[in-house]
Formats: C-alpha cells, structure tokens, sequence
C-alpha cells in the first residue's frame, strides 16, 4: 500500500497498544452477549444464504501490522473469514495463510479497547485497513465511548469511508449478501432473503420447544393414535426462525 511514513515523535507520545490478550478482550456480561449475538447471527445467514465465508470469534488472528511495520496478532471480537479453518479442533492460531485476511471484522467497544478499536490512524481500525479487511462495524451498545451505537465503514483505496444505513436503517454488505440493524442493544443479522436471525437465548428456546414437538409426534405415532396425531399435527404448524421485514 505504499511506503509508510512514521512520525516518530507521535511514537514516543502515543505509543501503540499492546496485542489482545483473552484478559483484554473479555468485558461485561451484556459485552459478550453482544457479541455471541452477531457471531450467531452471522453463522445462521450463512447457512440460509448457503455462502462459503465462515465466522469465529474472539481467535487470534496473525498478519495484522502496526504503521512502524511490527507484527499485530489481534482477537476480533467476530470476523467473516473466506476460507475454511484447518484446525478446527486444535485451538492454535490463526493467520491469513490459513483463513484469508478477513472480509468483514466487528469490534464491540468497552472500556480497555475501545480507543484502539476507532482509532483510525495507529489503532485497530488502521490495522484492519492495512490488511485489507473490506467492511468494518463498531457498537457501541451504550453509547459511551463514540457517541452513536453503530459505526460502519467500508475500504475504498485502501481508507475507510462511512457506510451508513438505508432508509430501513440497515446496513447492507455488499460483500457477505447480509444486512444488519441495531435494536436498541444486539448488532441483528438478516439473511438475503431479508429473515432476521434469532438472538442466540431465542435460538435455544426454539431448538427446545421442537425437540418438545418431536418427541410428542413420536409418542403419539408409537402409541398407533392416528386421530391424536393428525389434531396434534393441525395444532403445530412449523416454526420459521426469522422472518422478512415488513
């Protein structure tokens, strides 16, 4: 992306943060409901939209640098990644040679990040750009830290630009086919097709009430009661777990 030019004097005054740590990044309670939220959500679309990309959260990622050129390693908070993780089951990290540099990234503010997650020019935020991450959203559930719940960027030669939401107040990727809306605490995903996704708690909730379901079915169909079965069929039409936006 260039030559890049370091002010020293800046490095001595500001000195770049430190790399995430499972300590840093772990915050309140609400802070990592947040976060399960749009991890969840995201994995959900992808499914309905059948898409390749993949989402993992709070893993170190390598490959990430600071303007002075030293490495980065970092754990977004979520990140869409377009390849397929190699190991899955050994917890080690992660670099761009396994997953691809990332095509999406979401930070959550809270207290100990929150400066390096919006500082633009020797924070996160210049990191992600620097590696080529396309879209970038920050929340700000509070409100605390930038003074609006959601901040969304998109990288257009190679700096962010603001990526503001539609009329129906989403935020619409033009890279992963998702949209995303605030509802007053939770970043929410829709699918293509315009179907929010569950909060992880309602998912859960739902998974349960149809094991409920089936198992009522399977009583019924063993126990040779027809007639019970067919009304009790009638009276459980199936469950979507989203649906369109009026």
């Amino acid at each position: 992306m260039g030559q890049i030019q370091v002010d020293v004097t800046a490095t001595r005054t500001a000195p770049w943060p430190p790399a995430d740590t499972e300590e840093s990044i772990v915050g309140s309670e609400y802070h990592q409901h947040v976060i399960d939220a749009a991890r969840d959500g995201l994995r959900m679309a992808a499914r309905a939209n059948g898409a390749s990309w993949r989402v993992l959260s709070q893993v170190p990622l390598a490959g990430f640098r600071r303007p002075d050129g030293s490495p980065y390693p970092m754990l977004p908070d979520v990140f869409v990644h377009p390849h397929p993780n190699p190991h899955p089951g050994s917890g080690q990290n992660l670099t761009f040679a396994d997953v691809g540099v990332p095509l999406l990234v979401i930070e959550v503010l809270s207290e100990t990040t929150y400066r390096w997650d919006i500082d633009e020019e020797r924070g996160k935020a210049w990191s992600y750009a620097d590696a080529g991450v396309l879209e970038y959203i920050i929340v700000d559930y509070e409100r605390r830290y930038m003074g609006e719940y959601v901040r969304a960027l998109r990288l257009v030669d190679g700096r962010w630009t603001r990526w503001l939401a539609d009329a129906r107040e989403q935020w619409r990727s033009a890279t992963l086919g998702v949209s995303f809306e605030f509802d007053g605490l939770y970043l929410r995903v829709r699918d293509e097709a315009g179907r929010i996704k569950p909060l992880p708690q309602d998912a859960d909730a739902l998974l349960m009430e149809q094991a409920a379901t089936l198992e009522r079915i399977r009583a019924l169909a063993a126990a040779g009661d027809m007639a019970a079965l067919q009304a009790f069929l009638a009276l459980s039409p199936p469950q979507d777990d989203s649906s369109p936006r009026s």
